[in-house]
């Protein structure tokens, strides 16, 4: 049994934003134009998993914990939000402007916005989430809760 359902392919997120939702539209036909024609350096992989950034979940008895990778990305170019139980992770991965560029021969390195949607379990406590960068990896902290599985409801005589 999972303890997250993970949504890891763009047919099956739901993304909100329509101007997000066209970006990926877009990369999926130009991915499967140089794919047919062979231009791809990626060996099939499209652009937006290149982009979506991998997450580990993990738990102890006290808090959830999501950890996601995001190398070369500053705190200042993404943000986690909280949208339905859903855990939001959206940024951009900034191209580094060198002021000396000499020959540029190729280039595998891969920038743009990103975007993570990861559901939450019930007893996700929403209220007291943090979020802290290290070493490129994005780490969320959601406490649990206690769930109530039943309650009593008085009846009132009339």
């Amino acid at each position: 049994m999972s303890l997250f359902p993970i949504r890891r392919t763009q047919q099956t997120i739901d993304v909100r934003d329509p101007f997000i939702r066209l970006q990926n539209d877009m990369n999926q036909l130009f991915d499967s134009l140089t794919r047919t024609f062979n231009w791809g350096f990626h060996d099939g992989m499209t652009y937006d998993t290149l982009l979506t950034p991998a997450a580990d979940l993990v738990e102890d008895d006290a808090n959830y914990y999501v950890r996601f990778d995001v190398p070369g990305v500053d705190a200042k170019d993404m943000s986690v939000s909280l949208e339905d139980h859903t855990l939001i992770l959206s940024g951009e991965k900034q191209e580094e402007h060198r002021v000396n560029r000499a020959r540029m021969y190729g280039t595998e390195r891969i920038y743009g916005k990103f975007y993570r949607e990861i559901p939450l379990p019930q007893d996700a406590d929403t209220e007291h989430m943090r979020a802290s960068l290290k070493h490129g990896v994005l780490t969320v902290t959601v406490p649990k809760t206690a769930i109530r599985t039943s309650k009593s409801i008085p009846i009132e005589n009339e």
